[in-house]
C-alpha cells in the first residue's frame, strides 16, 4: 500500500470522526432546545393560571363589595331605574326581607359586569340562624356553610327599639368564568373562588313577627 493511499484512509477516518462529533453536538443542541421549549410552555401555563386565579379573586371581591353596598336593595328587592329586579319577585318569590331565614335565601348574578358584559360573580344571601334551627336553603353548600354566630341584636343606633332590631346576613360571592358564562344557566360557569362577608340589617319587628326567636 502506497503512502498516498494510507494518507487517504487516515483523512477519511478523521472526517468520519468529525462527522460523528458534529452529529452528537447537534443532538445535544436539539435536546437542550426541546427542554427550553418545554420549560417556556410550562412557564406560560403557570403565568396564565396565575392570571386567571387573580382575575377570579378580584371579580369575586368586587361583586362582594358591591353587594354589601347595595344590601338595602337586596333586602327589599326593589326595582332599579330600568324596572329590573335583582332576583325574581312575585306572589310566591318574596324579597329577602319577608323570607323565613331558617330555610331560605336569595341568589342572583351580580349587577356588576366585566369588560365583556359578563357578570363578575354569582351572589347568594341567607340569614345566620341558630344551628338547631338551620335547614337547607336551596343555595350552594358554600352559602349554607356559615357559622351560627350572634345573629340577632338590639335596634341599630338611631332606630326605635320597640319597632326594630338587628339581624345578621352572610353574602357569598362566587366568581364567574366569563369564557363559560351562559345567561340562562349562570351556575354552570362558576369557578372555585368563593368570598363571604357578614352584613347587619335593620328589621322591622312588625314585618318579622314570624321570625322571632330564630
Amino acid at each position: 500500500m502506497t503512502q498516498e493511499m494510507k494518507r487517504g484512509e487516515e483523512r477519511l477516518g478523521e472526517e468520519g470522526n468529525v462527522l460523528l462529533v458534529v452529529l452528537v453536538l447537534l443532538l445535544l443542541v436539539t435536546l437542550i432546545g426541546l427542554s427550553s421549549i418545554d420549560n417556556s410552555v410550562m412557564e406560560l401555563k403557570i403565568a396564565g393560571n396565575d392570571r386567571v386565579a387573580k382575575r377570579n379573586f378580584y371579580n369575586a371581591e368586587a361583586a362582594l363589595f358591591n353587594s354589601v353596598a347595595i344590601f338595602d336593595r337586596i333586602y327589599s328587592n326593589e326595582a332599579d331605574a330600568a324596572g329590573a329586579f335583582l332576583y325574581l319577585k312575585d306572589a310566591t318569590h318574596l324579597p329577602l326581607r319577608d323570607r323565613n331565614p331558617k330555610n331560605s335565601g336569595v341568589a342572583f348574578v351580580s349587577p356588576v359586569t366585566g369588560p365583556s358584559g359578563v357578570p363578575l360573580a354569582w351572589i347568594e344571601v341567607r340569614a345566620i340562624v341558630l344551628l338547631t334551627n338551620k335547614q337547607a336553603s336551596g343555595l350552594s353548600a358554600s352559602a349554607d356553610d356559615i357559622p351560627s354566630l350572634h345573629h340577632i341584636g338590639p335596634a341599630p343606633k338611631g332606630a326605635e327599639k320597640g319597632l326594630y332590631r338587628r339581624r345578621r346576613y352572610v353574602v357569598t360571592a362566587t366568581a364567574i368564568d366569563p369564557s363559560r358564562y351562559k345567561a340562562a344557566t349562570p351556575q354552570t360557569s362558576l369557578t372555585g373562588v368563593v368570598l363571604q362577608c357578614g352584613v347587619d340589617m335593620q328589621e322591622e319587628l312588625i314585618k318579622v313577627e314570624h321570625l322571632v326567636g330564630f
